[in-house]
């Protein structure tokens, strides 16, 4: 589990600032719909942003869209992959109980995890996971993000860099 799993114990301000737009987003509703989120609006935040879909059953989870920043601290692309597929054995964080439980509670989920960087150090970096309906009232997709506090160090991926022997070409 994350270590701080309450919006008040993370020092993240962009977790923090995602999470008054979840909760402005949603009166009357549980959570908020996909539509109601404008990226247009975020520009400043992209590079964190990750959208993801769920399908049920079986619950997994598909990522639509991974930000630049994401993109970069992981080390590769893993938009248009399902989260299953892409952990690798080594991954010590259970990203997908995290999102199981956003998706069954309808409510945020908020942490800290660490990673070792590419020079074996530990990083710290907040995260939160919001869960959205898309066009009705089930939960449908989730809009996350990871804030690495101004830093972007290359990590250790504990995603498995699905490219590798790909062919590229088309």
């Amino acid at each position: 589990m994350p270590r701080q799993a309450q919006i008040e114990r993370l020092t993240s301000d962009k977790v923090r600032r995602l999470h008054d737009w979840w909760q402005a987003s949603r009166p009357g509703r549980d959570m908020p719909d996909r539509a109601d989120f404008d990226p247009a609006a975020w520009k400043a935040l992209l590079p964190n942003i990750l959208l993801a879909e769920c399908s049920d059953p079986p619950f997994r989870v598909r990522y639509r869209l991974v930000g630049s920043g994401v993109v970069y601290v992981a080390g590769f692309d893993f938009t248009g992959r399902y989260l299953d597929e892409a952990l690798s054995p080594e991954a010590t964080e259970p990203w997908p109980e995290h999102y199981r439980r956003a998706y069954e509670t309808r409510a945020p989920v908020f942490g800290t995890t660490t990673v070792t960087t590419l020079l074996g150090e530990p990083f710290h970096y907040d995260f939160g996971i919001f869960p959205m309906t898309h066009g009705g009232s089930d939960v449908r997709q989730f809009i996350a993000i990871e804030d690495y506090g101004g830093l972007q160090p290359r990590v250790q991926s504990t995603l498995m860099d699905l490219t590798i022997g790909r062919n590229r070409s088309g």
